[in-house]
């Protein structure tokens, strides 16, 4: 509970693909897994589209635009 909410939002897609990569297909569960997964997936996704490049971009002292990474 200690990461950033978006590390918890990865997190937590890859622990439904792994849960989904060991249930068998004829599992109750199996759907349900592929659901959770799908929306983790999209929300991710949604997430990486709204990111603007110009919100990451800062200006260093001497007035020149670098890319900050992360």
């Amino acid at each position: 509970l200690l990461y950033k909410p978006i590390d918890r939002v990865t997190r937590s897609t890859l622990v439904l693909h792994d849960l989904l990569k060991h249930t068998p297909a004829d599992h109750p569960d199996y759907p349900l897994l592929q659901d959770a997964l799908r929306i983790s997936q999209n929300f991710l996704s949604s997430i990486n589209e709204d990111i603007d490049p110009r919100r990451t971009a800062v200006t260093t002292p001497k007035g020149e635009v670098s890319q900050r990474g992360g």
